[in-house]
C-alpha cells in the first residue's frame, strides 16, 4: 500500500471511532417524556449491598408516600442491588407536605 492510502485508512478509522465515542457518551432523551406524562416510568432510587437493605428502603419509601411500587434487581456484575421505583406516592401525602 502507498503511504497516502495508509494515512487515509487511519484517518477514516480515527474519525469513525470519534463519532462512535460521541454517540455512546450522549445521554438518552427517550425516557424524559414518559416521566413527565404521569410518572409511570421506572427509575433508579439507590444501590444497596444486600437485597434485604434494598427491600427495607423500598418499603420505607412506600410508607412515606415517595413512590407507589418498587423492585430490587441485581446491579452490574452482581456487585450490588439496585432499587427501582415507580410512581410518585399518594396525592394526599403530597398535599400535606406542600403546606
Amino acid at each position: 500500500m502507498r503511504p497516502t492510502r495508509i494515512r487515509t485508512a487511519i484517518a477514516l478509522g480515527l474519525s469513525a471511532g470519534a463519532v462512535m465515542w460521541t454517540a455512546a457518551a450522549s445521554p438518552a432523551t427517550a425516557s424524559s417524556p414518559a416521566a413527565a406524562s404521569g410518572d409511570t416510568a421506572w427509575r433508579e432510587a439507590g444501590h444497596y449491598d444486600t437485597t434485604a437493605a434494598c427491600k427495607r428502603a423500598g418499603k420505607t419509601g412506600i410508607q412515606r408516600h415517595r413512590w407507589d411500587e418498587y423492585k430490587c434487581r441485581p446491579g452490574r456484575n452482581d456487585n450490588y442491588v439496585t432499587l427501582w421505583v415507580r410512581g410518585s406516592g399518594s396525592g394526599a401525602a403530597r398535599a400535606l407536605n406542600t403546606g
